[in-house]
Order: C-alpha cells, then structure tokens, then sequence
C-alpha cells in the first residue's frame, strides 16, 4: 500500500512538471507539440526498458496492440482533442474543471471491472480533489453562460481519459511490466503523432521546409514534458497500480495541478488567490483521505 502510495505521489509531480513545462512553448502548433513530447516519451520509455529490470522488448500480441492504441487515442489523442474544444466554449475554468472529473468514473470503472473496494473514503476524497482542483482552475470573472455543447465536449474528456487509464491497468493485468507498457505507449504514441504531423506538413501546410520548425529552443521543452509526462509519469503510474487501485492511484495523479501552481508561483510569479488555497488544500486532503 505504502509502495503505491509512494509512486502515485511521484506521478503527481510529473504530470504536474508536465503542464508547468508545456507553458514555455509558444513557437510549436498542437501537432508539432504532440511529435516532440511523443520523442521525449519514447526516449524515456527506451531507457526506462534498457535500465530498469522486468522490461519484455518482445512484440506484444494483437490484442495486447489494440489496447495500446485505445489507450493513446483516449488519453494522448482523443480526449486531449474534446478538452481543447472545450475551453474554447466554457473557457478554461469551466473546462478543466468539468474534466477533472475522471478520477470518480475511474474509481466506478475499478470497482465493476476490477473488483476494486469503492469505500467511503476513497468516494470522499476522490471528490475532495475534484472540487480541489475545480477551484484552482477558478477564474475571478464571469466566463458567460454554460454551453451545451461545451460542457459535453468536457465531459467527454473526462471519459476518455477515465478510459484510457483503465486501459493502462488492462494491459498490468495482461502481465506486462510497467517499463514494457511506457515503452508500447511510447511506441504507438510517437507512430500515430508522426503520422498525423507528416499528413499535416505534406497535405495541409504543402511545405516540405516546416520540418525547420522542430529546431526551435521550445522543442526543448516538448521533449522534457514527454518524457516527464509519457515516459516517468506514465511508468510511475503503473508501479502505482501494482500495489494499489486505480481508485487509488488516480485521485493523487489527479492533484497534479497542485504541483503546477506551486511551481508557477515561483518562477512565473503568478498570484495564487484564497480561493486557489482553498483548492490545493481540498485537493491535497482528498489525496490523503484516499490512502486511508
């Protein structure tokens, strides 16, 4: 218990890194952005399989391939995809905070397919951290009416995500080692991410030179938040799973935006409100109330 305790926290920290890194790109589109941390991912996912011990280099079989494709469309490709048209409809308070709510259909999932306890605890702090989060993502103005359309795009994300993690506890029951699941995730997202840039600079951008784009100083930090998010992130998140539910795991990776503000407050100087407080402080209780 102790273990898995130990390495959700850690994937906390590297998913929140993950957001605070992203924030110094600007000179990358969404699909350059995607190839760079695809290449940080898979460059930690190969090192992570060479130097870490239980790591299968073997081809996995077919249905073990269909799960990582399920899994990067759901967490890489298509939920990240609903939760882009989803702020720009409901704005990023609204947005973010309705799609943070996978930690509670994550918690649902491990209990009907898992056979995973749902105990009061874990149900009350895995809440706890969603409203945490919900009032870090808090804006001090209005942002208008709720769209329709935009808090079903949020929510959408919300079930991706929630799906693509329990795709991730699928493939640990199919025996593989956390470092054979990085590297697979690593592998499958770098292919589709390629593709999809390669289609884009050769089909929309007809512009065979934009490849020059890639050696911006900003690639740098696509590359660091791959290999945070995709490859550290992700292997962490797996050891998690071996000693604990995703139940469990979920809602302390969920508290990453924690660790996001915190950093932001250092280094970009921004202003955390009593509200944002109030948030860290739900989200870091939930995190706690769910080990218990």
């Amino acid at each position: 218990m102790l273990y898995g305790i130990f390495f959700s926290v850690l994937t906390c920290f590297c998913w929140g890194s993950t957001s605070f890194l992203l924030r110094g790109i600007k000179g990358l589109d969404a699909a350059e952005m995607s190839l760079m941390r695809a290449c940080g991912g898979l460059i930690c996912a190969l090192g992570l399989a060479s130097f870490v011990r239980g790591a299968d280099m073997e081809a996995p079989g077919a249905a073990q391939l269909l799960i990582f494709v399920a899994l990067v469309l759901c967490n890489n490709l298509i939920g990240d995809v609903f939760l882009f048209f989803a702020l720009h409809r409901l704005g990023v308070a609204r947005g973010s905070a309705i799609a943070s709510s996978y930690p509670v259909l994550v918690a649902v999932a491990s209990y009907l397919f898992f056979d995973s306890p749902l105990t009061p605890a874990i149900a009350a702090g895995t809440l706890s951290v969603v409203a945490g989060v919900a009032l870090l993502c808090r804006k001090g103005r209005s942002e208008g009416k709720l769209s329709f359309s935009g808090l079903a795009y949020a929510v959408l994300a919300s079930v991706f995500w929630a799906a693509g993690l329990v795709f991730n506890k699928e493939l640990l029951v199919e025996g593989l080692s956390p470092a054979t699941i990085v590297l697979g995730r690593g592998i499958t997202f770098f292919s589709l991410a390629f593709l999809l840039w390669l289609f884009r600079l050769l089909a929309v951008k007809r512009d065979s030179s934009a490849w020059r784009n890639l050696l911006r100083c900003d690639s740098l930090y696509g590359l660091l938040a791959g290999g945070s998010s995709l490859g550290f992130g992700a292997w962490f998140y797996s050891r998690a799973l071996e000693y604990v539910s995703p139940s469990v795991a979920t809602p302390i990776g969920a508290s990453n935006p924690v660790i996001a503000s915190v950093l932001s407050m250092i280094v970009y100087k921004e202003q955390i409100r009593p509200a944002q407080w109030a948030g860290i402080a739900l989200a870091v209780g939930g995190s706690i109330l769910v080990t218990l």
